[in-house]
């Protein structure tokens, strides 16, 4: 596995939203994510209100890309992603994603969470790192 710069880290867990990607085959789906977080230096977690789509290419390729960037810069995480509904580390997300979500007024729940595993990292800052594997 691979890890994230702190850098990486921070921003998976300050930007708004990311760019959640996956495929089957020659037909890639991209998703914005806003309920994510960098679980440990070598873990996101994304978790799932309404990925239905991803979730399908997920159980065919669990291979993912996640975009992240602001008006600096920002990054691209590759991975494999497990995907849980039950469990200890379900509840906990679950459980602040609703939190989360209620205190704005959602009615949304957390359906699964995908925890990417962390293989690959990636620049999208522009200049001279731009597409240059950091991790």
């Amino acid at each position: 596995m691979a890890k994230m710069p702190k850098e990486c880290q921070e921003l998976v867990n300050n930007a708004y939203a990311a760019a959640f990607a996956t495929c089957t085959g020659d037909v890639p789906n991209v998703v914005p994510v806003s309920m994510k977080q960098a679980w440990d230096d070598e873990t996101v977690m994304v978790s799932d209100q309404y990925l239905c789509k991803s979730l399908a290419n997920l159980r065919v390729n669990p291979h993912v890309a996640l975009s992240v960037w602001d008006e600096e810069g920002g990054f691209q995480v590759k991975g494999t992603v497990t995907y849980e509904d039950e469990g200890p580390r379900y509840e906990q997300v679950a459980a602040q994603v609703q939190a989360i979500l209620s205190s704005m007024g959602y009615d949304y729940t957390s359906k699964g969470v995908c925890f990417i595993h962390v293989e690959e990292v990636y620049s999208v800052t522009p200049g001279e790192t731009a597409g240059k594997r950091l991790s």
